[in-house]
């Protein structure tokens, strides 16, 4: 994995009142996973506009929804240009996990080879349940679903980019 590789962590999706908060939409399941972005300088990303870079001043919880307070955002017509920008931020910035554990940008686009040993496609999204993620697989317009379980997956190696499934009827 590349160390300075930017990866997408969530979205503004509209200003919160009248200080020029901003609600953010992250894009993980929990916010533990992500790395303290106060006083720290992000990239920010629109599909309709130039990147540019602002520094997060802090955020906080309300309501179920994170607020986001960006240094120069005074009002809400000055935080309602920030409307859909996503925050990038660099891999290294987040801390190892434990043996067997892996972030979703580590996941995605790994190629998952069955248990014959043919490959069924790259993982293109992931599915967060109740009890386990579920690996979308595509490949050429077709999608097959396999879920993070010890007993499907049979190793993860992300040095060849590549995910091992167990030998399974079906």
């Amino acid at each position: 994995m590349q160390s300075d590789k930017l990866v997408a962590v969530g979205r503004f999706t509209r200003p919160h009142g009248v200080r020029g908060e901003l609600v953010f939409l992250p894009y993980v399941s929990e916010m533990e996973l992500l790395p303290d972005l106060r006083k720290e300088k992000v990239r920010l990303r629109h599909k309709n506009a130039p990147e540019r870079t602002c520094t997060i001043l802090g955020w906080r919880m309300i309501h179920n929804r994170v607020l986001v307070q960006v240094q120069g955002l005074r009002d809400p017509s000055e935080a309602d240009r920030m409307r859909d920008y996503e925050i990038h931020i660099p891999c290294a910035w987040f801390p190892a996990l434990p043996s067997g554990e892996y972030y979703w940008f580590e996941i995605e686009g790994l190629t998952v080879y069955g248990g014959d040993g043919l490959a069924m496609g790259v993982v293109t999204d992931i599915i967060h349940t109740g009890s386990n993620d579920v690996y979308v697989v595509s490949q050429d317009g077709q999608e097959t679903l396999v879920p993070a379980l010890k007993d499907v997956v049979r190793a993860i190696d992300l040095e060849r980019g590549a995910i091992h499934l167990h030998d399974l009827p079906g």
